[in-house]
C-alpha cells in the first residue's frame, strides 16, 4: 500500500497494519517510547544540513549555530546503527 504522507504510513505501522520504512528523525520518539520498532536498524542517508552565516558574525548567530551543532551531534549519537539484540538484557 502506498500513502501520500509519512504520517499516514507511520500511523498504519503503529496500528499493526504492516511495516514502513522511514528516516530516523521521523520515528525517533515513536521508537524510544515503544510505539514502533526498528528490527534492522538504520543507515546513514548521506544528507547534510548547512547553516550559512555572514562573514561578520553576530553574537546571536554564533550562539544559535553552536547550539544547533550540539543538538545535531547529540541526535546523531542517538541513532542506532544496528538492530537491537532481542536476547540481551538491558
Amino acid at each position: 500500500m502506498e500513502y501520500e504522507h509519512f504520517y499516514f504510513m507511520l500511523e498504519a505501522a503503529s496500528a499493526g497494519l504492516g511495516v514502513g520504512i522511514a528516516p530516523w528523525p521521523y520515528v525517533t520518539d515513536d521508537i524510544r517510547f515503544g510505539k514502533l520498532t526498528a528490527p534492522l536498524g538504520f543507515l546513514e542517508s548521506g544528507h547534510e544540513y548547512v547553516a550559512l552565516r555572514r562573514a561578520t558574525r553576530s553574537k546571536k548567530s554564533s550562539i544559535f549555530c553552536d547550539w544547533i551543532a550540539k543538538e545535531a551531534q547529540d541526535f546523531h549519537g542517538s541513532v542506532p546503527t544496528s538492530p537491537p539484540n532481542p536476547h540481551s538484557n538491558p
